[in-house]
């Protein structure tokens, strides 16, 4: 009776210690949350073939530039079109810092912003758009504050629309929107800007 009292209590014993152990791993796992980093920060000047090249594997800014307002950027945007300075809907196509250009006064537009993503939002084998954003600030005829832009959605202030989701990249334009009549510069006026990009990881 003793012996089999005792090698219940050991094997008691043997369980007690393998829950706490699989509670501590819980834990430990529950503890590396997922958090916004910030992966690039651009202060230019608004209004140029090509992109912004990023070396490596690095996430940030390709470029910038102001779509035609009757353009469908949920259509439109999902292009993966590298220089955007060619097509007739665009204008004010900027690829590097600290540009100035002149564009045309009064052609209402959506603010565009080009970004590259590397492998750190992926959730196995797939990109997760709502894990890049961008967060525009813009001055002068036009006034954007603190506004952030998620990958992957569509509303009356703008979006991200992925237009390319490779094996190594995820390329995702985001467009702000003013609701009314496309942001515009009049004459002599200006815009500008600068940005804020993040990954979730």
């Amino acid at each position: 009776m003793n012996e089999k009292r005792k090698k219940f209590v050991k094997a008691g014993a043997i369980v007690a210690i393998m829950v706490s152990a699989l509670v501590v791993a819980g834990y430990a796992t529950m503890m590396k949350k997922e958090k916004w980093h910030v992966v690039d920060v651009l202060t230019p000047k608004i209004i140029a073939l090509g992109e912004n090249t990023l070396t490596g594997d690095e996430c940030g800014w390709l470029s910038t530039f102001l779509l035609d307002y009757d353009q469908t950027p949920g259509t439109v945007l999902a292009v993966n079109a590298t220089d955007w300075s060619v097509n007739a809907t665009a204008q004010g196509y900027i690829d590097a810092d600290n540009q100035d250009m002149d564009i045309e006064n009064n052609r209402p537009a959506y603010v565009v912003v080009r970004c590259r993503f590397n492998e750190s939002v992926k959730v196995g084998s797939d990109f997760i758009g709502s894990r890049c954003r961008c967060t525009l600030t813009m001055s002068g005829d036009e006034t954007i504050s603190g506004v952030t832009q998620y990958g992957d959605i569509n509303d009356t202030t703008g979006g991200g629309v992925v237009s390319q989701n490779g094996t190594s990249y995820i390329y995702i334009n985001f467009y702000w929107d003013d609701n009314d009549d496309g942001y515009r510069i009049l004459p002599d006026g200006n815009l500008d800007w600068s940005l804020v990009i993040e990954a979730k990881y």
